[in-house]
């Protein structure tokens, strides 16, 4: 068998933002992570259309703060958003609000 070498950006806390993952895939990068975001935040979240940015954005429940925004056309078949969780059914919630925009969850339970 032979595989392919995938370049990653890694999981960064406060760090991997849409800018930074974008960067990393102009400079080859075959998949991205979100930042570390919290389950049962995430599963709260509504999912707003950002026609200005053209992005798909996960505003938190007092509708100030965006959790998660994601370029569906840049970031798609490459971005694993990675969630913080101590529950499973709360993780699962939340991997649910972002199952049509990300390729994968990983999930970070320490």
């Amino acid at each position: 068998l032979q595989s392919k070498k995938l370049r990653c950006l890694a999981p960064m806390v406060r760090a991997n933002s849409t800018p930074l993952r974008i960067l990393a895939m102009d400079y080859g990068a075959d998949i991205v992570y979100s930042e570390e975001l919290i389950a049962r935040r995430l599963e709260l979240c509504t999912r707003k259309e950002n026609d200005a940015l053209k992005t798909i954005d996960f505003v938190d429940a007092s509708g100030k703060t965006t959790s998660l925004r994601v370029d569906p056309v840049r970031e798609k078949n490459k971005l694993v958003v990675q969630l913080g969780a101590a529950d499973g059914a709360c993780a699962s919630r939340a991997a649910a609000v972002v199952a049509d925009v990300a390729t994968g969850v990983d999930l970070n339970m320490g």
